[in-house]
């Protein structure tokens, strides 16, 4: 059973819920590893046509999980005075991109419903799904983009959103509203928040319809159009970068705040400095 998920079929339709909502739903490696296996189980079930993923409480996702026994890869960092190795920091970055691009080859389609903040990491989870349904109230960013890295995949933002924007949100490290997300196609629909769930599921129903066959051959032929642009290529090369950034005074400074003083007293110092 899992420890970081809900599951729900019924009518075709998988809803995974994230649910680690006293953590703002913040990404693990358990809970990554429970929705592959989900996924993974989905990908070979004929009566699953169309996955929700969700969250439970007041943030879709923060991101991924700062504190050391949730850290994302292998070496943390508070625990390196002169950074990380590099090249252990590579092969952990390269895999994290391995597990983003499986997920985006997951044959069936996958809804995002987005409450609250979606940040950092989650953009990840948001590129590689096929559909997001968001309330008014959601926000998307990637406020660590000032100090802690690119996640490898960009978020995709090359290419979801334009080169333009994606710039403008990468220097930044600003976060967009739910009607700016809109308008710049990083998302399909905005719905009142007491409407979030209805909304989401209508739009499931319908993709329900389609054979699930056929949902498969049209979400390919989509997807070919970014991968014969080699987008992997593209997104390996962004691994290799944000394994660099990981070696930066700015990105040592922050983790020698968290060593010395703790997590809180971290964030606080980039809010100063950042805004």
């Amino acid at each position: 059973m899992p420890t970081t998920l809900l599951t729900d079929l019924s009518d075709k339709i998988l809803t995974i819920t994230l649910n680690r909502p006293e953590k703002l739903n913040a990404l693990t490696p358990t809970l990554l590893a429970e929705l592959k296996t989900e996924l993974d189980t989905a990908a070979k079930n004929d009566a699953v046509s169309v996955v929700i993923i969700k969250s439970a409480g007041r943030a879709f996702c923060v991101g991924y999980d700062l504190n050391e026994e949730n850290w994302i890869t292998s070496q943390y960092p508070a625990n390196f005075e002169n950074g990380v190795e590099i090249e252990e920091d590579k092969k952990d970055i390269m895999a994290l991109l391995d597990y983003w691009l499986n997920m985006w080859r997951f044959p069936k389609s996958i809804i995002c419903q987005v409450q609250g903040a979606c940040l950092s990491g989650a953009g990840e989870l948001l590129a590689v799904s096929d559909l997001v349904v968001a309330s008014e109230s959601a926000s998307f960013g990637h406020p660590a983009g000032r100090d802690l890295g690119i996640p490898p995949t960009v978020f995709l933002w090359p290419l979801l959103i334009g080169m333009r924007k994606a710039k403008e949100m990468l220097y930044t490290a600003r976060s967009m509203s739910a009607d700016e997300a809109l308008a710049a196609s990083l998302i399909n629909q905005v719905a009142p928040a007491e409407e979030l769930e209805t909304a989401t599921r209508a739009l499931a129903e319908d993709i329900a319809r389609t054979p699930v066959d056929h949902l498969v051959i049209l979400k390919k032929s989509a997807n070919n159009f970014y991968d014969n642009m080699d987008m992997e290529k593209s997104t390996r090369q962004a691994s290799d970068l944000d394994a660099e950034f990981h070696q930066s005074p700015v990105f040592l400074a922050f983790f020698k705040l968290v060593r010395e003083k703790g997590m809180k007293a971290a964030l606080v110092e980039r809010k100063r400095l950042f805004g």
